[in-house]
């Protein structure tokens, strides 16, 4: 009898930390979604101008090429206030991916918290624990094109197009950025400072427009020229020098709160 007794206080006072923690995972929540929607808005450019596929353009080498695909993985997405350093998660998906052949990959919605802030932060790219995985669904879904194998993991950034100064067959320029194992991991932490503090309210909705500037995968800390690199589609030191390059490829050209 006492035996059944202390079960049955343990299995109750079990149900009752479930149902408490039940009710605090919903407070949370709806909290997290009576704020704001945060939307970002990613535009293409190259040297400035809008980026069309199959158009013909210049890097700053002079070297002429055309693009055909160009997508990258956005994740962990976060708001940081610049005085309490704190960082605040965005709701939503943890990776989507930005594909310019299709608009409405270039736009992507989350919730955000109330408050002051003053830099957006992500991942360009997939973490390890991703990588990792093995294949999965949703922005990750090995459909998308962005995945290698179980050890190779995703690839973080895709370039293609052509270039009649490519020594591949058809004049090909194919980069295929990834690698995740030190000392080549070609994910980038991206931090980008609002033209002023901006305020977050459950009032308003916040859009967030991002300028992607394809010119500087080429021209950064490693200049790449198309006549001696057009292709780069394995793991290693290219890929990271490529990496370095293209994680400035950012900017907030405008705030609409």
């Amino acid at each position: 009898m006492k035996r059944f007794f202390q079960y049955f206080i343990f299995t109750a006072t079990v149900c009752i930390l479930y149902i408490l923690s039940s009710f605090r995972t919903r407070d949370s929540k709806v909290s997290i979604q009576s704020g704001m929607e945060f939307i970002i808005h990613f535009n293409a450019t190259i040297n400035g101008e809008r980026l069309t596929f199959r158009k013909k353009y210049s890097n700053s080498f002079n070297e002429s090429f055309s693009v055909e695909k160009f997508k990258f993985y956005f994740g962990k997405g976060n708001l940081i206030a610049e005085t309490t350093k704190r960082e605040v998660p965005l709701e939503g998906d943890e990776y989507s991916l930005i594909d310019f052949k299709d608009s409405t990959l270039c736009t992507i919605r989350f919730h955000a918290r109330p408050g002051k802030y003053n830099y957006l932060g992500f991942l360009l790219g997939v973490d390890s624990i991703r990588n990792t995985s093995g294949a999965q669904t949703g922005a990750l879904d090995p459909s998308k094109g962005m995945f290698w194998t179980w050890n190779s993991g995703y690839v973080m950034a895709k370039l293609e197009g052509t270039s009649p100064l490519s020594k591949q067959p058809a004049h090909a320029m194919e980069y295929h950025i990834g690698g995740f194992r030190s000392p080549y991991n070609t994910a980038r932490e991206i931090k980008l400072k609002f033209p002023g503090e901006t305020e977050m309210t459950s009032q308003r909705n916040c859009e967030v427009f991002i300028n992607v500037e394809l010119n500087n995968w080429f021209d950064g800390p490693n200049p790449i020229h198309i006549a001696e690199i057009s292709t780069c589609t394995t793991p290693g030191e290219l890929a990271k020098k490529i990496s370095d390059n293209y994680e400035r490829m950012f900017s907030i050209t405008s705030i609409v709160n």
